[in-house]
């Protein structure tokens, strides 16, 4: 299991909009199993072991959002638990202005609010067995 840790930060407000596209909320429900909540958890990562660990997941096959014709960006998904026991994905478009620590998180609940959280807040994230990145091969 790996562990990440990282701080709230405000987004820019354009995960929302590329997780609200249908294709992206339908491909999100298929890949790893709920309905994307329209917006995105943006998540620094704590320290130089948080990102190493972002690296380590980074480099295993992750879930492939691909874009229908006419559409230019993709991304992928990587899939994660938010502590205590949300199901959640980073979301890695293919074209984004976010610099490397800081995550785009998709869940099928407005996070914040369900565990009472602000910018700067603690937040923790687990990749576990049962969460762990597998190809799509649809």
């Amino acid at each position: 299991m790996i562990a990440l840790r990282g701080t709230l930060v405000s987004g820019l407000g354009e995960g929302g909009s590329f997780v609200q596209l249908t294709w992206v909320r339908e491909a999100v429900q298929r890949l790893v199993g709920f309905d994307p909540y329209p917006g995105t958890l943006n998540v620094r990562l704590q320290g130089p072991e948080d990102c190493q660990a972002w690296t380590s997941l980074r480099e295993r096959p992750a879930l492939r959002l691909v874009p229908p014709p006419g559409e230019t960006c993709g991304g992928w998904l990587v899939p994660l638990v938010i502590a205590p026991h949300i199901a959640a994905a980073v979301v890695i478009p293919d074209i984004t202005r976010h610099p490397g620590d800081v995550l785009e998180v998709v869940a099928g609940s407005h996070v914040r609010s369900r565990l009472g959280l602000r910018d700067d807040d603690l937040v923790m994230m687990t990749d576990t067995a049962e969460s762990a990145p597998r190809v799509d091969r649809a």
